[in-house]
Formats: C-alpha cells, structure tokens, sequence
C-alpha cells in the first residue's frame, strides 16, 4: 500500500473512533470519560506504529498536522464531547497531535525513539486516570495539579511495561539492558505526568521519555550512569524538600532537571546549577533569618516552586538539548553559563538589596521606592549580582564540557551576560510585570493572594507577566548576550 493510501486508511480509523465515541455517548450513554480515553488509546496505539507502515515522514506528519488544526477548532467551539469533555477543560488532544507532529518530524528516522514514547502517552496517561478515578485514596502534595498516589503508581508501572516490551521489540538490547532502560525511564515519566496539568502531560509525558530514551543511547554505560543520577537526584531532591528550601513540585521539577543534566551531560552541565542553587539557597535562608518576614511586594517566598524552578534552569535545559543535537559548543557553552548566571545574579541582588534595607530605586527614572518591588534596584544589590556573576562564570570555566570552552573570553562573557539579564530583569519588572492592588489591605502587591485573600484591580502591568515570566525572558537575554560578547572575542 503507497504512503497516501495509507494516510487514508489510518484518517478513516481516527475518524471512526472518534464517530464512535460520540455515538456511544448519545445512543448507548457510555460515560464522556470512557469514550475520550477510549479514542486516546486507539489512536495512540495507531500514531505509534505508524514507523512501520510508512515509508517517508512526510505523509503521516501531514495528518498529524490536519488533526492538530481539527481538534484544537473542535475544543474551542465545544464540539466533539465524547473526545474533550474533560474535568478541568483542557486542550489535551491538540497537545497529543503536537506532540505526534514534532517526533514525527524530529526522530522519523529512529523508529523506536517515536513509537515508544508514543505508547507510553496512550497507555500509561490513561493508567494513571483510571487509577486515580477508581482507587484515589491519597493525593500528592499542593502543586501537583490534583494527581493522586495511586495514579503516579499506575504510570510508574506502565511506563515500565512500555519501554520493555518496546525496547525489545525493536530488538535494540538484551533483557539486562532493557531492565536499566525501564528503571531508567520509569521514575522520569511518572514524576512528568504528575506535574503537568490540564491535558499537557499528552505532550510533555512523550517528549520527556523520548528525551531520556535520547540519553540512555548515547554511551553504552549511559543507562548505568542515568540509574545512578536519578538515585542521587531522588536523594538532593528529598533533601531540599526537607530543609524547606523547595516545594513539592519544586523538588520534583529539580529532579528532572538533574537527572537530564547530570546523566546527559555529566559534571560540567550540572554544576552550574548546583552552584545557583546551593550558594542561593544559603544566602535566601540567612537573608530571611536577618530580614524576618519577605518584603510584602515579593511574589513568592523563600522556598522555590515548580515555576520558579523552571524559570531558573528552564532555558538552560533547552540550551544543554540544543548541545545535544549539534548546537556547536562555542554558543550553546556560554549561553548556558549566561541563563544560569542571570539566575545567580538577579536572586543575589534581590536577597542582599532587601536584607541590607538599602534606598532602592526604580531603573526607569531613579525614584525612591520600596526595597523588593521588582523594577527596584540598589547599589548594594547590584554589586552582589555582578559577585554572584562572576561566582557562576569562574564555576563554569573550572569544569567546561571541552577544554577549548573555558578561558578568559567565556568568563568574561558569562558575567557580562548574566549582569546584562538582571539588569533586563530589573526592567521587565518596571515596565511590564503585573501588580494588583490587595482587596483588603489596599496595598499595591504582586502577589496573587495578599491577606488571605485573592487580590482585587490590576493597577499596572501585564496580567499574565509575573516574576516567574519575567525572569524566564531575563535568562533567554542572558544567554544571548554571553553569546553576543563571545562572539566579539
């Protein structure tokens, strides 16, 4: 059968799961919640395999790409309950199609690094539905967006069964391999389907296990080396949990973070970060111990969520994942080193800027304003960034990936680029990052919640762009300009 036929066939299965699922519901009153994942599995099951009955990407990619359009016009006119009438409402089905869409087009040539995360999405989302449905007895920690114990169990589990039989059904290793690939990947896409929420775990839960199946395969001893990164990890994720200085989902997300870092890239990958962190930790515990309570205008406390987490090492995942796959190590080195630098830079400024309760200023025109507000700076604060800078740049050249990447150049570069973030930061902050006015107190906050309760009227800003945005788009403009000054070298 040619490529266009079978395009065909499988449009006409997809079709007519999804027709099924919407007769089911409104002759035989099957439940919206078994139709939907019926259709989920069926077509999960389909996508996956679709490797072996094409002979080119191009083809199946398309109608990838026409059931994203489709799905995404259905769920914002409210059609097509049986497939999107989900609690809370969501967009997981266009989520699942662009998430077909990109391995399709990314890793068409490895069969198996598309048709493995692919089942896990159909079969271990769905196991961890019905788990946590039929047998919720505990939910986990605030942050988890409403996951439950028993679900996480159920998709620990699946995705274990599914990378098995995947791994040795494409004949990739032998029984000894394949248990260190599910121990491997098991943990990871649990922890991922966890922390997303409303419907994107259909396409973070693929992408994540593609990207660990990415570096069990690149050294022989990687499964090994990944076994052992993500016992530690487990080990540096409980312990910052403990000692109050992450969240739940925090601890959680910088568990991803160092398993992908450390058993993808070693020691060089990791340490900036655990510089960042250990040395920003310490000075956020001794700062609230000198300050007491956290200036009222701060968004959030002292112990980091999922979102600052991400914010923080986000963009530098994405820079090491672009090193992965042929970013040359002259850019993707110093851009690295400059995200995470604009992360120490900006946290060292605002903790010694607060504590030492120094006259701050608003960047955009040197008024008086109060210490913490975000747009506020201080000479003191700005000093400790610019410290905390070069505390990062000398960490990245005492250890760089390749001995061609340390040198004066880099370290030069990564305290001009995290200096330059923070001071983005600073003005992203003034200009555009959303401030409410507290519906009891009236104080101008912004926080979400002042005073127990949700805050009132918008004074200024831009409602979507908190502190965690903000610093996500201070750490991409670090990146570049350590690249930019590099490149000047």
């Amino acid at each position: 059968m040619t490529d266009p036929l079978t395009a065909l066939f499988c449009g006409v299965i997809i079709a007519l799961l999804v027709v099924g699922a919407e007769l089911s519901r409104r002759l035989l009153g099957v439940p919206e919640r078994l139709t939907r994942m019926s259709v989920h599995m069926g077509s999960g099951a389909l996508v996956a395999l679709a490797p072996l009955f094409f002979t080119s990407r191009w083809w199946p990619a398309g109608v990838a790409a026409a059931a994203l359009i489709v799905l995404t016009v259905c769920r914002w006119r409210g059609w097509l309950p049986a497939i999107h009438a989900a609690r809370p409402a969501s967009y997981g089905t266009s989520w699942f199609a662009l998430a077909t869409l990109i391995l399709y087009l990314a890793a068409w040539n490895t069969p198996w690094l598309v048709t493995i995360p692919l089942l896990v999405m159909a079969f271990a989302d769905t196991a961890g539905v019905l788990a946590g449905e039929r047998v919720r007895v505990t939910n986990l920690p605030h942050g988890f967006r409403d996951k439950s114990r028993e679900g996480a169990a159920a998709v620990f589990l699946v995705t274990w069964v599914a990378v098995a039989l995947g791994w040795e059904a494409f004949g990739l290793s032998g029984a000894g391999s394949a248990l260190l690939i599910r121990l491997a990947c098991a943990p990871t896409g649990m922890v991922i389907e966890a922390l997303s929420g409303r419907g994107s775990d259909n396409f973070t839960l693929p992408l994540g296990i593609a990207f660990t199946l990415v570096l069990v395969v690149e050294t022989p001893d990687q499964p090994m080396m990944l076994l052992v990164t993500e016992f530690v990890a487990v080990l540096f994720a409980l312990t910052a949990f403990h000692l109050r200085v992450l969240r739940a989902d925090g601890a959680a997300g910088a568990f991803l973070l160092a398993v992908w870092l450390f058993g993808g890239g070693g020691w060089p990958w990791i340490l900036p970060l655990l510089v960042f962190f250990i040395f920003s930790s310490l000075l956020t515990r001794l700062a609230d111990g000198l300050r007491g309570e956290r200036p009222a205008l701060e968004q959030k406390g002292g112990r980091r969520d999922l979102a600052q987490v991400g914010a923080n090492g986000g963009i530098a995942l994405l820079i090491f994942a672009a090193d992965l796959f042929g970013l040359p190590g002259y850019l993707s080195w110093p851009a690295f080193l400059g995200a995470v630098a604009t992360a120490t830079a900006d946290t060292w400024a605002t903790e010694i800027g607060t504590t030492l309760r120094a006259e701050a200023r608003f960047i955009t025109n040197f008024r008086r304003v109060p210490a913490g507000i975000s747009g506020g700076v201080t000479l003191a604060g700005t000093l400790a960034g610019l410290t905390g800078a070069g505390v990062l740049a000398l960490a990245g050249i005492l250890m760089p990936p390749a001995r061609d990447l340390a040198g004066t150049e880099v370290f030069v570069a990564v305290i001009g680029g995290g200096f330059i973030g923070m001071i983005a930061d600073s003005y992203l902050g003034a200009l555009w990052q959303g401030r409410w006015r507290c519906s009891v107190c009236a104080a101008v906050t912004e926080r979400h919640r002042h005073c127990g309760e949700p805050v009132g009227e918008r004074v200024e800003g831009v409602s979507w762009l908190d502190n965690d945005v903000v610093n996500l788009l201070a750490a991409v403009i670090g990146a570049g300009s350590a690249v930019l000054i590099t490149t000047l070298f």
